[in-house]
């Protein structure tokens, strides 16, 4: 999980979406993608591919909440979903040149870069 405060995010607010966080510690190890294939698929499949980044307004939630597993053998495509930075270690600015912010972003940027160059090596397109 990645490191951010979870205490904005109470039991009554879990409840409600009928959710629950995974045990796992926490860690400044956010930078990472899950990729989802169907069993069939291999190198120059030229499978469709969905990119999910994942919502929490950019201070919670994580990558590992969702499972891609179903959705790629159902619908014969390959999923890809993206961790980035949150909270304060990926959206702080002083609005100046020492901490210009949005490193989130740029996480989300590099990691669609990085899908787009290797992807095929998955099964996609």
């Amino acid at each position: 999980m990645c490191l951010q405060d979870l205490t904005a995010v109470e039991s009554e607010f879990l409840s409600q979406f009928n959710m629950t966080f995974p045990s796992d510690s926490m860690s400044e190890d956010c930078l990472y993608l899950s990729i989802y294939t169907p069993a069939h698929s291999h190198e120059g499949s030229n499978l469709p591919v969905m990119v999910w980044i994942h919502g929490g307004a950019l201070v919670f939630g994580m990558a590992s909440l969702y499972d891609g597993s179903m959705l790629a053998a159902l619908e014969n495509v390959v999923v890809v979903i993206i961790q980035y930075r949150l909270g304060v270690l990926g959206f702080f600015s002083t609005g100046d040149k020492h901490a210009t912010g949005n490193w989130g972003y740029l996480d989300q940027v590099a990691a669609l870069r990085w899908v787009q160059q290797n992807i095929a090596h998955f099964g996609g397109n």
